[in-house]
């Protein structure tokens, strides 16, 4: 919304002044952040989204804590305003040793707009009767008898719940039960499709406020709750016990002119408390509690009932949006392990190449390939690998570490992004001595299923990045089900199609753009031996009236003088070329692989098998099954005539250009861009002020 709307983001490192900041959600204010906030409001407002104590008295917070981090934050008064009247009783239950709440509550607001009114009448036959929510056991009730109480097991009637249904839960469900996960977009279809609404939770916990209810009753829906909400929701639900729910659904079901009364009525209520139409109307309120002089644009918002006039900010004219800006800028340090190809540094700068100009990226890396960082304009530092050095990996690890923590402090670094299979013991050391810093790890997917994996390794780490994976499916790796990981789109470093006309790259490939074209790379080789293969390759292209070249990597070895008559070029990226190819032979690694299968290249995909890498062999596979590749392994020596048959067929290279244009291609690499800007500019308070360095 803030890139949409092109509205400056306050990072808290720029001096702004406002009347009121809203503070949201008192957890968050338990510590004081890493960096100071230099924003100077008049009056500081603790919005109240989560209860004091639990169903159990525990208490969640402490209100005392929150109220001097705020104050001493900001220097001003501080008040706060319970989201919901379940909030309010507990804070007034503290007397003279609680904070000093607001006159008005700050409702949650519903947008009318996204919940279209239905024309609903009493069911007649069965009953469709739900909720959507969470699966916390906490959202539930107690026990099988409740549960069945609330939603009856009986053949007219039909449960349906959205979203998810806790363990403990599922075993007391009737057979009368429809559960669908969470999708985008669905939860009006889901509650245009039920006739009541039903919710009640356990006694343990505490609603602030409901906004699953609230989004019910916006629909129109009739809404069964406990009567603890009453206060909250007024005339817009019916509440009963929950030994009362089934009794309460018959009587509307028997008098249908009460159904639509009580539909109309959940609606009314909405519009009337929660719309997002009344949030001047709140907003002038908020001035009056705070005995704040009304802001302008406010005037006349107290007596006016009917909501705004529907214009927004942006349609006002005399409205001027800044240009967008994050203030100062930052630099962050994009670290690349020593692969054995180039697909660490190659993710990193698809990424760093999206930042916005707010930042400054900075690469340090102990790939061979820092030259091809450094020849795309990027500053660079180069370490070598242990085993380049001829030292211990423990004595190295402690060198690396040095050398790592020099850059972060030299270069004044605010964050790390770590693109490696595994972040070694330097970097995990330099990590924790740097907690000010935010640390994030691009870690790929598709490990293979016998591949070693400590969940903890992520744990060093503020955020962790999964590019995407064509084959993901197909994806049972030790890293399919973590939690936690940011997915995003296939990350490339060129866009499909964004390279150079045929005729200037075969120009500078040395080839003849009217003849057909094959390149070979097959990656450094400097971990697999792929046998025979590639010399019954060449001799397969050379008895065909194809035009061949052999694109080497920039990381491989040199090649002895031999006889071969077949050009050799090393150039990076090879998708820079495209243009001047009709078929490609490459490994299937995960960068070679996306390129080839999202930029319509035809390709016969040789997997490097070694026991460390990646599962490039399904990639191959899953290409081929989808028909958009050929898969060919080092080991099938006498395959390799009918693969090139078939690759070279006018067929098979029209199909996989077709199917190749279906796809659908977003860039993740500026996705994973704007992730990390949002986490490095963002005020963080996520851990307390002496597991960090000071900065100034």
């Amino acid at each position: 919304m803030i890139e949409k709307s092109n509205i400056v983001w306050l990072t808290g490192s720029e001096e702004a002044t406002c009347d009121i900041l809203l503070a949201h959600h008192p957890a968050v204010f338990e510590r004081m952040p890493l960096s100071p906030v230099r924003l100077r409001p008049r009056r500081v407002v603790c919005v109240v989204h989560h209860p004091l104590f639990d169903g159990q008295r525990i208490q969640q917070y402490d209100p005392a804590v929150v109220e001097r981090v705020l104050d001493r934050l900001f220097g001003v008064p501080v008040a706060f305003a319970p989201v919901g009247p379940k909030v309010r009783s507990q804070f007034e239950g503290l007397g003279t040793r609680g904070p000093t709440l607001l006159r008005h509550d700050l409702w949650n607001m519903v947008d009318l707009a996204e919940w279209p009114q239905h024309q609903r009448e009493a069911p007649k036959g069965c009953v469709y009767l739900g909720r959507h929510t969470r699966g916390d056991p906490m959202k539930w009730p107690d026990c099988a008898d409740d549960l069945r109480a609330a939603y009856p097991d009986r053949a007219d009637f039909n449960i349906k719940v959205l979203g998810g249904v806790p363990v403990p839960v599922q075993d007391w469900i009737g057979s009368n039960w429809e559960i669908r996960a969470f999708s985008e977009n669905d939860v009006p279809d889901f509650l245009s499709r039920l006739d009541f609404y039903v919710y009640f939770h356990s006694r343990q916990w505490i609603e602030a406020f409901g906004i699953c209810v609230a989004e019910a009753m916006a629909s129109g829906l009739v809404t069964v709750l406990d009567p603890s909400f009453e206060s909250l929701f007024e005339d817009g639900a019916a509440y009963c016990d929950i030994a009362e729910t089934g009794n309460v659904i018959e009587r509307f079901i028997a008098s249908p002119s009460a159904y639509v009364q009580q539909s109309n009525a959940a609606r009314g209520l909405v519009r009337r408390k929660f719309a997002i139409d009344q949030y001047p109307q709140r907003m002038a309120r908020l001035y009056d509690d705070l005995e704040l002089p009304t802001a302008p644009v406010l005037k006349g918002s107290r007596t006016t009932d009917s909501g705004c006039s529907g214009r927004s900010a942006a349609e006002d004219t005399s409205f001027r949006l800044q240009p967008r800006r994050m203030g100062q800028r930052r630099r962050i340090l994009f670290v690349a392990t020593n692969g054995i190809g180039l697909g660490h540094i190659t993710r990193l700068m698809a990424v760093a190449e999206r930042m916005s100009d707010d930042v400054d990226p900075i690469f340090f890396t102990r790939s061979a390939g820092a030259a091809l960082v450094y020849g795309r304009g990027h500053a660079v530092d180069y370490i070598p690998c242990g085993l380049a050095m001829g030292v211990t990996d423990i004595s190295w690890n402690r060198a690396y570490a040095h050398e790592l923590l020099s850059a972060v402090e030299a270069f004044d670094v605010s964050a790390v992004v770590f693109d490696g299979n595994r972040p070694f013991p330097g970097l995990i050391a330099v990590a924790e001595s740097r907690r000010d810093l935010a640390w994030i790890w691009i870690r790929r997917a598709l490990w293979r299923v016998d591949h070693e994996f400590s969940a903890d390794a992520q744990d060093i780490f503020d955020m962790v990045i999964e590019p995407g994976e064509f084959a993901h499916d197909e994806d049972h790796g030790p890293t399919r089900d973590l939690p936690g990981a940011v997915a995003v789109p296939p990350l490339l470093l060129l866009d499909p199609g964004t390279g150079l006309p045929r005729s200037e790259a075969a120009a500078k490939l040395g080839v003849d753009p009217d003849r057909f074209t094959v390149a070979v790379q097959l990656g450094s080789q400097r971990n697999f031996d792929f046998a025979g293969l590639p010399e019954l390759i060449f001799a397969g292209l050379a008895r065909r009236d194809v035009q061949t070249i052999q694109i080497l990597n920039p990381l491989a070895k040199p090649y002895k003088e031999d006889r071969s008559t077949i050009p050799r070029r090393s150039v990076y990226p090879l998708a820079e070329y495209f243009s001047a190819l009709d078929l490609l032979v490459t490994n299937a690694g995960y960068n070679s692989f996306h390129e080839s299968v999202f930029g319509g290249m035809p390709s016969i995909f040789v997997p490097n098998e070694a026991p460390e890498m990646d599962d490039q062999h399904l990639r191959a596979v899953y290409a081929q099954a989808a028909g958009l590749g050929l898969c060919l392994r080092h080991s099938e020596l006498n395959r390799v005539e009918a693969k090139l048959n078939l690759a070279l067929s006018d067929d098979f290279r029209a199909e996989a250009r077709r199917r190749s244009a279906r796809l659908d291609f977003v860039n993740g690499a500026a996705i994973a861009a704007k992730a990390i800007e949002q986490l490095v500019f963002s005020i963080r308070a996520d851990r307390p002020l002496h597991a960090s360095i000071a900065r100034t």
